[in-house]
């Protein structure tokens, strides 16, 4: 099949290559389109975009005026044109008939009248590809979009805190407490950068999927934040988004040098030796375009062992002429991050930055080449097409505790030493000459003269290629009398993983951190077959066809219908032994139907049934079996199939949006129910703590409703968005617990779970909100709220322990011009320095805390930064 698929996809882009050597060079002579644009008091109006389009360049050029006002499009043939200026507040303005003739030079002034807000188009994307936008109003669901300008006033450095800080269905979850390893939810689904939870967001950036092909995680550290342009955030089960796309899809897209111009710089000092910079460059001369950045940030961290060093770049190649808009980017990434994780509740009651064990260090490199084209076919229809090369590697390092003891010399053979190491080999814990431990190097026994075995540093290695391509047409050509907007596609992504890991016996310090051996440790007779021991590699194939058409009945009602056909399969082979091998398939056909009428100019009511799947990856699939659990992402084991978990979503209504451009407000009101059937957990094990597998655990659901309203009177800008969500199991299950740690536990080491419980981790109830104060031409200030409801532990999925506590924390950001090209700027967050937390589990604590003696409380929390302080400047020439 597969060659099949590649001779399709190989003979579509030779095609697509063909209509670009055609076109080109047909419009060697080029003329420049100049001119200011103001306001009617004569102002000078920058940030305008300014949209050219011609029946021989069926592709529209695109700039955006600079601050002055000033706009030029040098790159234009002789030909009739229609100029569109737009900006948001302003009435667009359209000239056709603009005639260029073989006069190098030609003026076109403008000036744009105040609008009334509701005249506003926002453009949004129905699927991951760049091109194939529509207006916002016509889409049946929940989308928000975060621009460049509320981008460039938040200050931080990540993806995941950007939209914590704006959406109210979004919460954040701290479980490393590193700024870079924050674990997204919205409406109760997940984004996160750890294997071990159910991931139900799907990411592209620049319309190529970034979900990580060995656990589909997302790694934000490898996201470069300062050159995102804009951000998009769509809520559903949207089936065009593809795999993943439970509840909701992000999709990023990045800078470029046709509307990126001048340089950018940017220095930062912060507090816990926070030092953050970029640099930015953009250029256009006649068709081609540049844009090139790079950022470095590094911090000691407000806990102990905690520093981080973030190195991103990006380069970005565009072209220009004719019909055609091609271009081709490099993003590279270096990280190292250490997030050691939750902490005793005792432990932090003496000292909010303590550690339990350090180290706990990952080290991400990426390299990630995308080139892309977009061809204008006719006036109506067009073709974009998107490659991929994506290249990452992971390294990790954690310091815990360890299962080893000495064994019971009654059982030892004869002439073995006593003081030999024994592995835990059953549910009570017993330890017996069967389970001696060796050396996998060497082969020789492990004994207490190397070390206590109460310690290990475990290693995990990662190395995945991943590449493929989307296709995709669009046509906005009308049915008849009325407006139609039709896209379909097809993609393809393929993905080589390499993954290692081992346990280094060690002995833990009175320092929690754990002094290393030498020796990697293997049960006796199966090493380095054994649970210690992981070295598999996986092949992910991927093939979604998919299409998504809007039908206007009128300029009032607009009907979607959607689909996304899914093929997938991962094929396993284990390197040391035979258990992991497999290969395992799924695939599903997932439909959309959706619909928006405009009751007034100001108001409309909109819903939709969408649907959509996750597929079992590979660190799922090698991790499934109660019989042997293992420690994510350390160890893998025998694989009993999974299910494909399936989400059913209905969504509805009501948005608008009044007045004038200084005396603006928009709001929406939106209600959810999300069902996933067969929905994939990772679940702990009695058997060994910090362990477990994963499991399909029934059915669970997300039911909810978002408010969203935002507004400005005059300079002030104030916004404010809540989002309540009930996530919850619905199946009956009988979940592994320990009676150490969650005394409802029965004898038999089950927690009973019952429909309605809630899942953990995630708040009912979340808050933002936000007001913007500009005062004269140089100040800006704003205010932000982030408040969170309580949370369920990790590990009292029945709901019988209290529960984590909610929290509120104010921001405070304040900027000021010292003329054009520079910018102070000061961001405080936490202002109030209030102790809180975003994360917890219920874990047994074996080693002894000398800060808290005798603690024995079974809760482990991530707490909260304090109050922190960052302040700069910005460059903008």
């Amino acid at each position: 099949m597969w060659e099949r698929v590649s001779s399709w996809f190989r003979s579509l882009f030779l095609a697509v290559g063909l209509i670009l050597l055609m076109t080109y060079g047909a419009h060697a002579q080029t003329v420049l389109l100049t001119g200011s644009i103001t306001d009617e008091q004569g102002g000078a109006v920058g940030g305008v975009t300014i949209t050219v389009t011609s029946t021989i360049s069926l592709t529209p050029v695109v700039v955006v005026s600079e601050v002055d006002g000033s706009y030029l499009i040098p790159t234009l043939v002789p030909d009739t044109y229609s100029v569109t200026f737009e900006l948001d507040g302003f009435d667009t303005q359209q000239f056709n008939a603009v005639k260029l003739t073989e006069r190098r030079r030609h003026v076109l002034d403008v000036a744009l009248a105040l609008s009334s807000f509701n005249d506003r188009i926002d453009v949004v994307g129905v699927t991951p590809m760049l091109g194939g936008g529509i207006s916002r109003d016509r889409v049946a669901s929940t989308v928000s979009v975060v621009n460049p300008d509320a981008l460039a006033a938040t200050a931080v450095s990540s993806t995941a805190n950007t939209l914590n800080q704006r959406l109210g269905s979004v919460s954040l979850e701290g479980a490393t407490t590193n700024p870079f390893q924050s674990t997204l939810r919205f409406r109760g689904f997940t984004a996160s950068p750890l294997l071990g939870l159910p991931q139900g967001i799907v990411v592209y950036q620049n319309g190529v999927r970034i979900n990580e092909s060995f656990g589909d995680t997302v790694q934000f550290d490898l996201i470069p934040q300062f050159a995102i342009d804009q951000i998009q955030l769509s809520a559903g089960a949207s089936p065009t988004y593809g795999l993943n796309a439970l509840g909701g899809a992000l999709a990023l897209r990045l800078k470029n040098g046709f509307d990126q111009n001048g340089f950018r710089g940017k220095l930062s000092l912060g507090s816990h030796d926070q030092l953050n910079g970029t640099a930015e460059f953009g250029t256009r001369l006649n068709s081609f375009a540049l844009y090139a950045g790079t950022s470095r940030f590094k911090e000691s961290g407000w806990r102990r062992a905690s520093q981080s060093d973030v190195t991103q770049a990006v380069v970005d190649v565009g072209y220009r002429e004719g019909i055609l808009d091609a271009g081709l980017s490099y993003t590279h990434a270096k990280t190292k991050l250490n997030g050691n994780g939750a902490a005793p509740v005792e432990l932090l009651n003496v000292d909010r930055s303590a550690v339990y064990t350090f180290p706990d260090t990952t080290r991400n490199e990426l390299a990630f080449t995308q080139g892309r084209l977009s061809v204008a076919l006719s006036p109506t229809w067009s073709l974009d097409a998107t490659g991929y090369y994506r290249d990452m590697v992971r390294h990790t390092l954690n310091a815990d505790e360890f299962e080893l003891a000495l064994c019971d010399s009654s059982s030892l053979p004869v002439g073995h030493p006593t003081n030999a190491l024994c592995a835990s080999s059953n549910l009570d814990g017993g330890l017996d000459g069967e389970s001696l431990v060796v050396d996998v190097l060497t082969g020789a026994l492990i004994t207490q003269s190397e070390a206590l075995g109460d310690g290990a540093l475990n290693r995990t290695s990662t190395s995945a290629d991943s590449y493929g391509g989307t296709v995709q047409t669009t046509s906005r050509a009308a049915l008849g009398s009325h407006d139609n907007f039709l896209v379909f596609g097809a993609s393809i992504d393929l993905a080589d993983v390499s993954f290692g890991s081992n346990s280094e016996v060690g002995t833990m310090t009175s320092e929690r951190s754990v002094d290393g051996s030498g020796m990697l440790a293997g049960i006796a007779g199966r090493a380095p077959d054994d649970r210690f021991n992981t070295e598999l590699t996986t092949a992910n194939q991927t093939l979604g066809l998919y299409f998504s058409d809007t039908f206007s009945a009128n300029d009032r009602a607009h009907l979607t219908v959607s689909g996304r056909y899914n093929w997938t399969q991962v094929d396993i082979a284990d390197l040391l032994g035979t258990s992991l091998n497999g290969t395992h398939e799924f695939r599903r056909f997932n439909p959309g139907l959706g619909g928006v009428y405009q009751v007034s100019d100001a108001v409309a009511v909109f819903g939709q049934y969408t649907e959509s799947s996750r597929a079992p990856v590979a660190a799922e699939l090698s991790c499934a079996d109660p019989a042997e659990p293992c420690r994510v992402p350390n160890a893998f084991v025998s694989d009993p199939p999974l299910r494909q978990a399936i989400g059913r979503s209905f969504e509805g209504g009501l948005r608008g949006r009044s007045g004038e451009r200084n005396r603006a407000f928009e709001w929406s009101v939106a209600t959810y129910r999300t069902r996933i059937a067969d929905d994939i957990l990772f679940v702990a094990s009695p058997k060994l703590i910090g362990t477990g597998f994963f499991q399909n655990a029934g059915d669970t659901q997300r039911l909810g409703f978002d408010i969203d309203f935002s507004g400005a009177v005059g300079d002030l800008g104030w916004y404010g968005s809540y989002g309540f969500v009930d996530a919850s199991f619905e199946s009956v299950l009988a979940l592994p617990g320990n009676q150490e740690v969650n005394d409802a536990a029965t004898e038999t080491g089950e927690v009973q779970v019952t429909p309605g419980d809630r899942l953990p981790g995630i708040p009912r109830h979340s808050f933002k909100a936000g007001v913007q104060q500009e005062w004269s031409e140089s100040w800006y200030v704003s205010l932000e709220a982030i408040v969170e409801s309580n949370r369920i532990f990790v590990g009292d999925e029945g709901n019988d322990q209290r529960v984590l506590n909610g929290y509120g924390i104010l921001n405070f950001y304040a900027s000021y011009r010292l003329g054009r090209p520079v910018e102070l700027f000061v961001r405080m967050d936490n202002l109030l320095n209030r102790q809180y937390e975003t994360f917890g589990v219920l874990a047994e604590a074996d080693i002894a805390l000398k800060e808290a003696p005798g603690a024995s409380d079974p809760r482990f929390v991530g707490p909260g930064a304090p109050r922190t302080l960052i302040a700069g400047m910005q460059f903008n020439f």
